[in-house]
């Protein structure tokens, strides 16, 4: 790919696809050359290390040498692997309602939890119980409900390979620690998933690192507030 503009790659998280950034994608369409790779139909990716490589591949295969990684979730974990892996790539890193730190025991019982539900009654009931956990709960419950019925037909072995991945991923603060590239964190002020003030104080690890809040938006700051979303990627892709 040749191209003299910054290359954005917008990675989704768990329980959605890549079509949970369109809502975005023309207007960052306008100021970078955007791509959204779309892991929701893995099913043997068990680490997120795997979904890393997974990228890189298709990097090579387009011939893409720089880009700004931009993670949601379990793609922010995803985007940190990436860049542990393969540094002399990445110009910037957002985080986008995500962390670098590991998930302690209880997460992790979550989580195993949520597979053997997903293997007994499949993505269904899954996903009518995480999408309200995902939006602040000013959100419109029609507006919910819609965003429930757009990914239900997601693979339960695909969501079963994610959670693994998640459940299993390694403590990345190092990453941000020792990151010779910008880091931003964008983060929903009212995000029931990954909260607000405990990861803010990630930007403590580095001066690389910069805090972006979101009002009024949970773990979907892209759908729930997209304007303010397009706002702070514009803003951080133009400091790069």
């Amino acid at each position: 790919m040749q191209t003299n503009r910054t290359v954005l790659i917008l990675i989704h998280g768990h329980g959605v696809d890549a079509s949970i950034w369109d809502g975005i994608y023309a207007d960052l369409a306008s100021y970078a050359t955007v791509l959204k790779p779309d892991f929701s139909r893995l099913t043997s990716h068990i680490t997120v290390e795997a979904y890393a490589e997974e990228l890189y591949a298709q990097l090579q295969s387009a011939q893409v040498e720089k880009v700004v990684l931009v993670g949601h979730s379990m793609g922010g974990y995803i985007a940190l692997a990436f860049a542990d892996q393969h540094p002399e790539m990445v110009k910037g890193l957002v985080l986008f309602h995500s962390t670098a730190t590991a998930d302690d025991e209880s997460r992790r019982e979550i989580r195993r939890q949520a597979i053997e539900g997903l293997k007994n009654e499949g993505t269904i009931p899954f996903i009518q119980k995480q999408m309200p956990k995902m939006v602040a709960s000013s959100y419109p419950p029609e507006k919910t409900r819609a965003l429930i019925d757009r990914f239900l037909g997601l693979s339960a072995d695909a969501l079963i390979a994610g959670m693994t991945a998640m459940a299993n991923r390694p403590d990345r603060t190092n990453v941000l620690r020792n990151a010779r590239f910008p880091v931003l964190l964008i983060l929903g002020r009212d995000d029931q998933v990954i909260p607000f003030e405990k990861t803010a104080k990630l930007a403590d690890l580095s001066p690389m690192i910069s805090v972006a809040p979101i009002e009024q938006a949970g773990h979907l700051g892209m759908v729930e507030q997209p304007e303010a979303s397009v706002n702070v990627l514009k803003s951080f892709i133009n400091q790069l």
